[in-house]
């Protein structure tokens, strides 16, 4: 079983990092192309991603800047990852994500998992990469 963690850092404040990654329908727009689309359904958020189908839930302590996301397979394996948002003390966010594999995930599939939360985390660095000011 693996374990990695992911940091990163932000320009924007970290009230705008936090809102943006604890609203669970922005989790396309910063998985790295792991979820295509999120849909609300009577049992709850799902997700369609390139690992199939995940029943999605996040749970959010804005005061302690913590972001649970729960990743849930319909085959049975649950992934749980720790999002932790903290000031840099520049006026910027720093991003932890923890990914642990579950069991039941394949090592490929961990991989791949890994490598696209990697790749969103670093596209959203460059989403709030402020624009330069034109003199």
């Amino acid at each position: 079983m693996q374990n990695r963690l992911l940091t990163l850092t932000l320009t924007a404040p970290c009230a705008t990092a936090f809102n943006f990654l604890a609203d669970i329908e922005n989790l396309p727009a910063w998985t790295g192309g792991l979820c295509e689309w999120v849909e609300l359904h009577r049992e709850g958020w799902w997700a369609y991603t390139a690992l199939g189908e995940l029943a999605v839930e996040t749970k959010v302590d804005d005061i302690a800047g913590e972001i649970d996301l729960c990743l849930r397979h319909v085959s049975g394996w649950q992934a749980v990852i720790p999002l932790r948002v903290r000031s840099d003390g520049d006026g910027g966010a720093i991003v932890r994500a923890a990914c642990r594999q579950p069991v039941g995930l394949s090592d490929d599939d961990y991989e791949r998992l890994v490598e696209s939360l990697l790749n969103g985390l670093r596209d959203l660095a460059v989403q709030f990469h402020p624009e330069p000011v034109a003199a």
